[in-house]
């Protein structure tokens, strides 16, 4: 199952009414990347990724809302991850849509398997309360 595929069920799984999205300010929605890599790899590695990406997600309405983040610790849970990648956008949809049509982006997907074991990834979706930011 393509990666595409994983996120626009994630998406429909979670139940948010996105077709209404469009109607928030900026930054309603989070995304939350959690991401393991490959060993081998390393932070610095991930970083130069999302760098080169960085502007590609951006012309499609995805910022960064952080750098990114080195996990040092998991206290609790089942979640495997060395890398977590904040992002805010105002309508999920739309940014995946873009992002996974880009040819731009998709010139890096070897890059990114190459780095991420995207098979144990969790990527969340969450949205603001009205006012919050």
């Amino acid at each position: 199952m393509s990666l595409k595929t994983r996120m626009l069920g994630l998406l429909a799984g979670l139940g948010l009414a996105l077709s209404g999205a469009s109607a928030h300010a900026d930054g309603d929605f989070i995304i939350v990347d959690i991401l393991p890599i490959h060993e081998g790899k390393t932070l610095d590695d991930a970083r130069a990724y999302f760098d080169a990406l960085e502007p590609i997600f951006a012309e499609h309405g995805m910022v960064r809302s952080d750098t990114v983040l080195e996990v040092t610790g998991i206290l609790r849970g089942s979640v495997d991850a060395e890398v977590v990648n904040l992002w805010e956008t105002d309508n999920p949809q739309a940014s995946f849509d873009g992002i996974f049509a880009d040819a731009r982006y998709l010139e890096h997907t070897a890059n990114r398997d190459s780095i991420f074991r995207l098979r144990d990834a969790t990527i969340i979706i969450t949205r603001r309360e009205e006012g919050e930011q």
